[in-house]
């Protein structure tokens, strides 16, 4: 189902982000770490879209995993190389949602295309576009 993979999707982008914040260097630099947390919120508002919550979205904690799941990535130890992972899965999510529009019935695909926009404007912001 195209929610699920979306859901799948978003869910290890909240993970991605967390592992990122968490990093010591990412921690110590605050303008680095206000973009991705702004932008992981961003997420956390999306998985909730996709589940047809009004509230925040998950946590990868209390999220539940499906088999059309991304695979785990290593997490990453700097934030040079938590950067270069972030842009790599928005611009894979983005794909992800542009094609599964096609499948998806009018309201789904209106959503989709939606995730799909933001996911590639975080892409960009994450390669150094003005926030």
């Amino acid at each position: 189902m195209v929610r699920d993979r979306a859901l799948a999707a978003e869910t290890d982008l909240l993970t991605r982000y967390d592992a990122a914040i968490a990093l010591p260097d990412v921690a110590a630099d605050s303008a680095l770490k206000a973009r991705l947390t702004a932008i992981r919120a961003e997420h956390a508002s999306h998985a909730a879209a996709i589940k047809g919550d009004d509230k925040a979205g998950p946590t990868p904690a209390d999220s539940s995993s499906s088999s059309s799941s991304p695979s785990p990535s290593p997490s990453p130890t700097d934030a040079k190389t938590a950067l270069a992972g972030l842009v790599k899965a928005e611009q894979d999510a983005a794909s992800g949602r542009t094609a599964d529009i096609l499948a998806a019935d009018g309201g789904t695909a209106m959503l989709l295309a939606s995730i799909a926009a933001s996911e590639s404007g975080h892409a960009a912001l994450l390669l150094g576009g003005a926030a």
